[in-house]
Formats: structure tokens, sequence, C-alpha cells
């Protein structure tokens, strides 16, 4: 049976350095990945809500005697309108399509299982306490970083490759403190984020409803208030299609659950550590797969297709 070697700080260190820029590496790019993502869900919107308008008001100029309806105003408008549906549906058929979320969703997954060896080799906890060779050393991040072969990584500084590097040996305390305690602090803002969210959708909901049962009167009396009616309501719906490829409600019920368990673990393992040995190591294994978990939740909502979701 082979003996586990016994790495002196130096290469500890050297080895968790490596870990840690592959982590900081797929980090950034995952976040990269994901604004882009965003900013055309962004322009998606605007486009579908100025192209709703603006088709409204080119149909609403005549009826209003501020335009003939083959005036080149009247005209511009429906041509302008046209172009800015043409383009939301052009660019929402690419947003949405699996590829650009993907890629988002695989850089992320390796940046969190980076940073979980990360921990592990800094805390000495399996599978890091009975390496035998520096092959076995190297073997868990080698298979993460060969799951995102495919992708192309962003380039990132010097300074953003250390940022925040943890040390070796690294003590319990340092662990709770910068990776548990951490790791709720961010779980709890992110939930706060996406609840803020969330709400915001509701209340621009609510309003927009309200202008259009207006609206809806006011047409009774005023048949040329009835598109603006309409307008309303494709509004509506391309804010709660935003919000919901956004999975807000999802991140929020992910991230307040995880935090709680993370937050039962550190209670537990408070009083265990006084009654037993190796409870160190079963509590970092708990809180590593805790938000192993959370990240495999998320992962596989993000890639379901519209149909099961």
């Amino acid at each position: 049976m082979a003996t586990p070697i016994s790495l002196d700080k130096d290469s500890l260190n050297s080895a968790l350095k490596y870990i840690w820029t592959q982590y900081r590496t797929w980090a950034i790019t995952a976040r990269t990945y994901k604004n882009e993502v965003s900013r055309w869900r962004d322009i998606v919107l605007v486009l579908s809500i100025s192209g709703a308008i603006i088709g409204t008001l080119s149909q609403q100029l005549p009826v209003w005697n501020l335009a003939e309806p083959s005036s080149w105003l009247t005209r511009g408008l429906g041509l302008l309108s046209g172009a800015a549906l043409g383009l939301a549906a052009f660019f929402g058929k690419e947003i949405f399509s699996p590829d650009p979320e993907g890629r988002a969703v695989r850089a992320r997954a390796a940046a969190e299982a980076f940073k979980s060896q990360a921990y592990l080799l800094a805390t000495g906890a399996p599978p890091y306490d009975a390496i035998t060779t520096p092959e076995e050393l190297f073997s868990k991040p080698e298979k993460v970083k060969k799951a995102v072969e495919n992708l192309a990584p962003v380039t990132i500084t010097d300074a953003q490759k250390i940022e925040k590097l943890p040390t070796a040996p690294m003590s319990m305390e340092e662990y709770v403190r910068a990776r548990v305690d951490d790791q709720v602090d961010y779980y709890r803002k992110a939930a706060a984020t996406n609840a803020k969210k969330v709400a915001t959708g509701r209340r621009l909901s609510l309003i927009l409803g309200a202008i259009a049962v207006v609206l809806g009167i006011l047409a009774t009396t005023r048949a040329s208030l009835a598109g603006w009616v309409a307008v309303i309501g494709t509004i509506t719906a391309a804010i709660a299609a935003r919000q919901y490829a956004g999975r807000y409600q999802f991140l929020i019920v992910s991230y307040q659950a995880v935090a709680e368990k993370l937050e039962g673990l550190k209670a537990r393992w408070e009083i265990e550590r006084k009654l037993q040995s190796g409870a160190d190591h079963q509590f970092i294994l708990a809180c590593e797969e805790a938000i192993s978990a959370e990240n495999s939740a998320w992962m596989a909502e993000w890639t379901k297709s519209p149909k099961e979701r």
C-alpha cells in the first residue's frame, strides 16, 4: 500500500495557488458570459417594448390628425417598429437558445468545483489527507478542467488570480470565516437582491395592469385608445418574460435554503468538535456537499428546456 506523501508548506501553497487561479479564471469567465446574456436580454426587452409603442403610435398619428396615413412619418414609424420587433425576435431566439446560457452555467460549475477543491486542500480534508502521489494531488482539479476544455476562458490579471487566495495549512477558524460565513453572507445578500427584483416586477405589473384597466374603460368611448391597451399587455408580457428568464424566485428559495443549511451545520459542528474526533473533517465535507448540492440544483434549473420548467 502506498504511503501518503507529505508536502512542505511551499509545495502545498504552490498547488493551492494553481487550483485557486483556475477558480478565479472560471469565476470571472462565468460572470462575463452571464453579463453578456443579461445585457442581450435587456436589449430584447427594450426592443420589444419600443417596437410595440412605435407601431401603435404610427397607427394613431392619422387618428389624431397629426400625420397622413401615407406620410413619411407614419411610414417611417411603421418601418422602425417592424425593425425593432424583428430584431427582438432574432436576438431573443439566439439568447434563449441553450448555448449562451449553457456556457455560463458550465463555467460557473467549474469555478465552484475548483473553489471547493481549493478549500479541501487548504484544510487537509479528504481526499487530500491521504494522497500518495503528485498525480493524485492534481487528479480532481484536472478532471474539472477537462470538463470545460472546449470553453474559452477570459484572460485575467495576476492580481485577479490571487484575490482572496487562502493559505495552507488553514485552521478551522479560518475556514469557517473565509468559506462558511462568507458563503452564508453571499447567499443572504443574493436572496435579498433577487427578492427586490421580484418585488419590482410585481409593482410594475400592478401599475401596468391598473393603467390597462383605465385605458380599457376609456376605450369604450374613445376607440383609438384600444390599441394602447394591447401595448400595455405587450409591455407586461415582456417584463414577465424577463423576470422568468432570471429565475429570481427559484434563486431566492435556493439561496435561503443553503444559507440555513450552512448555519445549521456550523452550529452542530461547534458542539460535536468538543465531543468527538474527526468532527472537523466531517464538518468541512458536509459544508462543501451543501454548497455543491446548491450548485447542482441551479445547474439543473438553468439547463431545463422551456417545456420542463
